[in-house]
């Protein structure tokens, strides 16, 4: 038995957020949702994140998309600034950047927490699941009994997650 799919199958807008010292998550995620710019991803990811447009490079061009979902919006707290979000959007083709997580919903279908921090997870997800939107939530979900209690608490709730 499989549970239907809570947005069905529409267009998707997915918003993603990142990024945290040593992953640039948001880069790859992006570009496998919306293809990428090469000559932009190699400027902006090259030299700290090498293996992003190694393997990226790897990829033939049609598979570099997902269709009826995008990355429309991407906004970086903590770890990187704007100037950074901005990149990644101008390297994936990402329309929005924006200021606060929180400006995504209303805006977006889903969101993509691409940070590696289970400690920060909860913070970073608990706007947009306690709003109903549903998340992928890149791993590890979190490293600590509360905030998992947390998610099990959200999860019987009814928000959807992966």
């Amino acid at each position: 038995m499989s549970a239907q799919f809570p947005l069905g199958d529409k267009e998707l807008n997915i918003g993603i957020l990142g990024m945290t010292e040593g992953n640039a998550h948001p880069f790859s995620w992006s570009a496998m949702y919306n293809n990428y710019d090469r000559e932009k991803m190699l400027r902006w990811t090259g030299e700290l994140y090498p293996s992003i447009p190694a393997y990226l490079g790897k990829q033939p061009d049609e598979t570099l998309s997902i269709p009826g979902a995008h990355i429309t919006h991407i906004c970086f707290t903590g770890y990187a600034d704007k100037t950074m979000a901005e990149r990644c959007a101008e390297a994936s083709h990402i329309p929005n950047v924006v200021e606060n997580p929180e400006d995504m919903i209303g805006e977006v279908d889903a969101v993509i927490c691409a940070t590696d921090i289970g400690s920060e997870h909860i913070e970073r997800c608990r706007p947009f699941l306690e709003k109903g939107i549903p998340m992928f939530i890149d791993k590890p979900l979190t490293d600590n009994e509360n905030d998992l209690k947390t998610f099990v608490q959200w999860h019987n709730e009814g928000a959807h997650f992966i």
